[in-house]
C-alpha cells in the first residue's frame, strides 16, 4: 500500500508504467502534451489536455475538460467526472490508471466511517455475473419493464411504478424510493459532509412503504451523495447512533442502499431501498444484502437501456422530418457532431409560386388551402431528404435545405441539383398529388460556398441551421428565377458541379451575367434543366419542331437550343450586340430570351460605355 497519494499509469502494451505523486490541494493535469503532469504521449485517444485530477479527502476526483471528446471509463461506464477510491482503476482512451491513498489515511477514514455505520460499495460490472435469488419472480417483473416505461406519460408516473416494482421484488424491503435530481442538487449531495444543513430538493421523489411501516420515510442525503459521488451502488448498515439525516434513521430500519441509474437518458435518477435485519433474523451483513443490491443494479441497467432506446427513437422521429436516415446516422455517431463548423456548403432555397391566386380561389375553404400548402412543403422536404440534405428552415411557403454537413460531400452541389430536379418534376405533375399542387409553380435557387453549419442560436434557443453569405446568395438566385421565367437557377460554383452530371440526369445552360440589386459583385446565373424529352417523331428535325412552338418548357429545350442560346449570350457579354441581336430574335420564344431582349432594350440596344458584361438588376 502506498505511503503517499499516487496515480500509477499503465501503457496499453504493458511495457512500462509511470507513477505520479498527487499532492492534496494541487491539480494534476492529464493529457497527451509533454507539459502535462501525467503526459500520456503514447495514446492517440487521449486529448492534448484531457482531464484534471485532485485529492478530495481520501478519494481522487477526476474531471474531463470541457473541450475533451472521449469520456473517462469508470466501472465500465463512460462518465465526464468520477470520484475514485483508493485501489480503484479508471481508464482514458486505451490507458489505465490506478489510484492509491496513503495507508494511514485509509485507517483514519475507516475508523471514522465505522463509527456507527458501515459503508459498502458494489461494482456494477459484477451484477451481470451474479446468481440471483427469487429469479423467477424478479425476471417476471423485468419482463414487464419495457411496457411500464413506454406507458408512463411522465417521470413522476414512471417513478411511482418503479417503486411498486421494487417493493414487490425485494421482500425484506420496508421502504423504497425513486428520486430524480438536477446537477446542482447532486453537487450538494456529493459534498453533504461539508454542508449538511444545505437543503437538497429533488425534481421527482416517489416513496412506497409496507403497510406495517409507521412514520415518514426519508432517504439519507449522505447515502445519496456517496452513491452519486462514486457512480456506484452504495450500502449503509448501521447499529445505532448518528444524527438525523446522516442515515435513514428509524427504529425499524437498520440498512439501506442506493443505486444510481447509469446513462445520459437517466441522468440524476437513483433507486433507494431500506429495510431491517437479515432473512435469518440475525444481524445484517454484506452477503445478506448482495442479492437485493445485484438485482437493483440489474434493474437500473435495464431502465437505462430502455430509456436510452426510447430517447433515441423520439429524437429519430423528430429528426426524420428534417434529416435523411444517412444524415441522422452521422448525427448520432458523435457527441460533439452538432457543434458549428465552417465548411463548403450547398444551399437550396425553394419557394412556392401561385399561392395568392389559390388563396383567393379557396378563401372559403381554408382547411383545403392549408392541405395544399402542406403538400407543396412536403414535396420540397421529400426532395431534399431524398438526396440526403438537411432542412434548415421553413418560412411561410418556402424551405431552406443544405448539404455538406455533418459530413463533407465530395460531390459538392450535385445532390442539391438532383433534389431541385426532383422537386421541379413533382410540381410539373400535380396529378400525382390529388390536384393539391394545381396552380402552384416553384422557384428554386442553388448556391455553393463557405458557410457555418450545425447547432446555431442562443444559449436559450438553438436549432440546426446554416449561416453565411452563401445562404443570402441562394435566396437571391432563387429570386432571379422570376426574372428569367425558369424554375431552377444556379450560381457559378453550383453550375460547375451540375455540368458533371450526365445528360440523362440534368443539363445546364448559362442565362446571363447579372449584378443583383444591392450587390456590387457580378455573378453568372445558369439554368438547371431536366433531361431532354425523348424523340418520338421519327427523323424529323427536332430544332425545326421547337422553333414552331410558341413557348418552350424546361423539358422541350433541346441541346442544340442550349448551344445557340449560349453562343448569343457570349456575344452579348463580349459587347458584340449588333451581331447578337439578329441571332437572339431568331431563337424560339421563351422567357430567358425575353429577359435578354428587355435588358438590352434598357440601353436602346447600344453597348453602355462602362459595359463589363453584366446587367445590373433594378429589382430583387
Amino acid at each position: 500500500m502506498s505511503s503517499v497519494f499516487q496515480i500509477t499509469v499503465q501503457e496499453p502494451s504493458g511495457s512500462r508504467s509511470v507513477v505520479v505523486e498527487v499532492v492534496p490541494g494541487r491539480r494534476v493535469t492529464i493529457g497527451r502534451l509533454p507539459g502535462n503532469n501525467l503526459a500520456i504521449v503514447w495514446d492517440r485517444e487521449v486529448s492534448r489536455e484531457h482531464a484534471v485530477a485532485e485529492v478530495c479527502g481520501q478519494d481522487l476526483k477526476v474531471s474531463c475538460l470541457a473541450s475533451t471528446r472521449n469520456p473517462i471509463i469508470y466501472h465500465d461506464e463512460p462518465v465526464r467526472e468520477a470520484l475514485i477510491r483508493s485501489g480503484q482503476k479508471f481508464q482514458i482512451g486505451q490507458t489505465q490508471f490506478l489510484y492509491e491513498a496513503p495507508i494511514e489515511e485509509l485507517v483514519a477514514g475507516a475508523l471514522e466511517e465505522t463509527s456507527g455505520i458501515e459503508e459498502i460499495d458494489f461494482d456494477a460490472k459484477d451484477a451481470r455475473q451474479f446468481n440471483y435469488e427469487n429469479i423467477a419472480q424478479q425476471m417476471s417483473l423485468l419482463r414487464d419493464l419495457p411496457d411500464m416505461i413506454s406507458s408512463a406519460k411522465t417521470d413522476i408516473e414512471l417513478a411511482q411504478q418503479l417503486c411498486k416494482l421494487l417493493i414487490t421484488a425485494i421482500p425484506q424491503a420496508q421502504a423504497v424510493a425513486v428520486g430524480v435530481y438536477e446537477k446542482d442538487a447532486i453537487a450538494v449531495l456529493k459534498n453533504f459532509s461539508d454542508a449538511p444543513s444545505q437543503p437538497v430538493k429533488p425534481q421527482v421523489m416517489r416513496v412506497e412503504t409496507r403497510d406495517e411501516y409507521e412514520g415518514r420515510f426519508m432517504p439519507s442525503r449522505r447515502l445519496l451523495g456517496r452513491a452519486f459521488a462514486h457512480s456506484n451502488a452504495t450500502v449503509h448498515i448501521w447499529s445505532g447512533g448518528g444524527n438525523s439525516g446522516d442515515f435513514t434513521m428509524a427504529d425499524n430500519l437498520d440498512w439501506a442502499f442506493c443505486v444510481p441509474v447509469p446513462g445520459e437518458a437517466c441522468a440524476g435518477w437513483c433507486l433507494y431501498v431500506s429495510g431491517q435485519g437479515a432473512k435469518s433474523g440475525a444481524m445484517i451483513t454484506k452477503e445478506d444484502l448482495e442479492p437485493e443490491v445485484r438485482f437493483t443494479q440489474l434493474l437500473t441497467q435495464f431502465i437505462s437501456s430502455i430509456r436510452q432506446v426510447r430517447v433515441l427513437q423520439e429524437k429519430h422521429t423528430q429528426m426524420s422530418s428534417f434529416f435523411s436516415p444517412k444524415v441522422i446516422e452521422n448525427l448520432t455517431g458523435s457527441a460533439d457532431v452538432l457543434a458549428p463548423s465552417e465548411r463548403d456548403i450547398s444551399v437550396l432555397v425553394c419557394d412556392v409560386r401561385g399561392f395568392s391566386r389559390k388563396s383567393e380561389k379557396y378563401k372559403d375553404d381554408l382547411l383545403y388551402l392549408l392541405s395544399c400548402v402542406r403538400e407543396a412543403l412536403s414535396v420540397m422536404t421529400d426532395g431534399i431528404l431524398q438526396f440526403d440534405g438537411a432542412i434548415a428552415d421553413f418560412q411561410g411557403d418556402a424551405a431552406l435545405g443544405f448539404w455538406g454537413w455533418p459530413t463533407t460531400l465530395a460531390e459538392g452541389a450535385i445532390p442539391a441539383c438532383l433534389a431541385a430536379i426532383a422537386i421541379q418534376d413533382e410540381f410539373l405533375h400535380p396529378e400525382r398529388h390529388a390536384g393539391r399542387l394545381d396552380g402552384f409553380t416553384v422557384g428554386i435557387g442553388v448556391a455553393h460556398g463557405r458557410a457555418i453549419a450545425g447547432q446555431i442560436g442562443t444559449a436559450n434557443q438553438a436549432k440546426i441551421g446554416v449561416f453565411g453569405p452563401v445562404v443570402n446568395q441562394g435566396s437571391r438566385i432563387e429570386g432571379l428565377t422570376r426574372h428569367f421565367g425558369v424554375s431552377i437557377c444556379l450560381d457559378e460554383r453550383a453550375a460547375e458541379f451540375a455540368r458533371k452530371l450526365p445528360p440523362d440526369k440534368a443539363r445546364v445552360r448559362r442565362l446571363a451575367r447579372v449584378r443583383p440589386k444591392g450587390m456590387d459583385t457580378s455573378i453568372t446565373v445558369s439554368q438547371l434543366l431536366p433531361p431532354a424529352i425523348a424523340m418520338t417523331m421519327g427523323n424529323q428535325n427536332r430544332a425545326s419542331i421547337e422553333r414552331n412552338l410558341e413557348q418552350l418548357d424546361a423539358n422541350n429545350v433541346s441541346d442544340e437550343h442550349i448551344q445557340d442560346f449560349e453562343t448569343v449570350l457570349d456575344m452579348i457579354i463580349a459587347g458584340n450586340w449588333d451581331a447578337a441581336l439578329p441571332l437572339l430574335y431568331s431563337l424560339p420564344e421563351e422567357e430567358p430570351k425575353e429577359f435578354l431582349i428587355k435588358q438590352m432594350d434598357r440601353y436602346d440596344n447600344k453597348v453602355p460605355a462602362n459595359w463589363d458584361g453584366s446587367f445590373s438588376m433594378a429589382e430583387k
